[in-house]
């Protein structure tokens, strides 16, 4: 019995003595003792308190404030487009007055172009009876003429000028000059003739 007290008395100094030691180790570490540590311990595990909130906003004003942003951003795109309508539509009016003074001026153009056409005819009109005037007075004169006479001129003249008073000239009268004409020119001459006459 006297053994067993003694390994009680044992195994208590020693575990006084490892508990000792032990509060004085974590008291030079930490500066503090065990039970101290143990408690910090503790809290630490444990969930710290939540710092205060701040205020949770309304849904309700937080959807009408959305609302009164998109209103507000509505409005302004509204505004915006009404601006660029009206200028498209004053760029509209200047194209549209643009366009009806192109108009009246094509118009005019197309007028005196007409009244130019006419002019024109006109003249042509006067100029190819004067030529046919002239041609006619020439095959009247060139029939009147002897045959060897007129040839004698023809051979002279260009082949055009030839070939526009034979072209007028009645098939005898110009039989009988051709006979006396160069034989080249009289081959060029009726050669036209033939191919006119196509």
């Amino acid at each position: 019995m006297n053994m067993f007290k003694r390994w009680i008395v044992g195994v208590a100094v020693n575990l006084l003595l490892v508990t000792t030691v032990f509060i004085g180790i974590s008291y030079i570490h930490w500066g503090q003792p065990v039970l101290v540590l143990a408690e910090d311990e503790n809290t630490e595990t444990a969930p710290s308190p939540c710092p205060e909130c701040p205020e949770c906003p309304d849904p309700a004003k937080v959807v009408l404030q959305g609302l009164e942003e998109k209103k507000k951003a509505v409005a302004e795109a509204s505004e915006k487009l009404a601006k660029e309508k009206k200028e498209l539509e004053t760029y509209e009016a200047q194209i549209d007055e643009k366009l009806e003074s192109l108009t009246a001026l094509k118009k005019q153009i197309e007028a005196d172009m007409a009244r130019l056409e006419k002019k024109k005819t006109a003249k042509e009109q006067e100029e190819a009876a004067a030529f046919e005037a002239k041609m006619n007075r020439l095959v009247k004169m060139y029939a009147r003429m002897k045959p060897k006479a007129a040839a004698e001129i023809v051979n002279k003249m260009e082949l055009s000028v030839a070939y526009e008073i034979f072209l007028r000239m009645r098939e005898v009268s110009a039989s009988q000059i051709l006979a006396f004409v160069a034989y080249e020119k009289a081959a060029k001459i009726s050669e036209r003739l033939a191919f006119k006459k196509r």
